[in-house]
C-alpha cells in the first residue's frame, strides 16, 4: 500500500492497517509530523503501567499532543493481543445536544509527559481541523457536576456497547490512528507473552520531554 493510500485511509476513517514491507515508515512519519515519543510496548511484570501488563486495555486515547499513533508489530502474542479500534468522535456526534454540551465542558486528567503540560485537558476541543477527542474513562476526577457525570457515564456506556473493529497485527504489520478521533485498546495477553510492538507518538512539532 503506497503512503498516499495510507494517508487517505487515515483521513477518511481515522486509521489504517498496512505492511511495513510496502511503506517507508520514516517517510510516512515525516509526512505526518514529528516523533514526540518512541517506545517499546511489551510485557513488564514489574511495571505498574496497564499497557505493560497482560490485562485488556479498554478503548481510550493517548496524550492529546500525539496527533497520530503508529504501532509497528515485531512479535505478536500466541493467543491474544487483538487491537481494538472505535471511532470516538462518531460516538460523541451521535449523542443528543444536551449531552454533547456537557461533555464539551469536561476536563479530564492527563499525565505530565512534556514540558509545559497541564494536569487536565478538555475531553472535546475545537481545532483548526475540526473537533478532537481526548478520552479515558478512568481519567475523570471528582470535580464533575452531577449532570456532567451522567453525560460522561452515558458516553462510557456507548463506548462499551460499541461494536469495535478487532484484528491481530502480524509481524511487520503496522496500525496508525488519528489519536484525536479514534479510541484504541487491546485484548488480554497470555501470561508468558513475548508480544513486542514499537509505538510512535507523532505530533505537530518537536517537544521537550520532562526528565523522569
Amino acid at each position: 500500500m503506497p503512503i498516499d493510500e495510507v494517508l487517505a485511509e487515515v483521513e477518511s476513517k481515522g486509521w489504517s492497517r498496512f505492511s511495513s514491507t510496502n511503506v517507508d515508515l520514516q517517510e510516512l512519519i515525516h509526512r505526518l509530523g514529528f516523533i514526540i515519543m518512541e517506545n517499546d510496548v511489551s510485557i513488564d511484570k514489574q511495571s505498574r503501567s496497564l499497557v505493560r501488563s497482560t490485562k485488556p486495555l479498554p478503548p481510550h486515547t493517548d496524550h492529546h499532543l500525539a496527533h497520530y499513533i503508529l504501532w509497528h508489530c515485531h512479535r505478536q502474542d500466541s493467543e491474544g493481543g487483538f487491537s481494538i479500534v472505535v471511532d470516538g468522535l462518531q460516538i460523541y456526534q451521535e449523542m443528543n445536544d444536551s449531552e454533547k454540551a456537557l461533555l464539551k465542558g469536561i476536563d479530564l486528567m492527563e499525565h505530565c509527559v512534556f514540558k509545559d503540560d497541564l494536569q487536565h485537558h478538555p475531553m472535546i476541543q475545537e481545532s483548526e481541523t475540526g473537533l478532537r477527542i481526548y478520552y479515558s474513562f478512568w481519567m475523570a476526577d471528582d470535580n464533575l457536576s452531577r449532570e456532567q457525570k451522567e453525560a460522561f457515564e452515558a458516553f462510557n456506556n456507548r463506548v462499551r456497547d460499541a461494536e469495535p473493529i478487532k484484528f491481530r497485527l502480524k509481524p511487520e504489520e503496522c496500525l496508525i490512528i488519528d489519536n484525536g478521533r479514534i479510541l484504541h485498546g487491546r485484548s488480554s495477553l497470555s501470561t508468558d507473552s513475548k508480544r513486542l510492538l514499537k509505538r510512535y507518538w507523532i505530533g505537530d512539532s518537536e517537544l521537550e520531554k520532562i526528565e523522569q
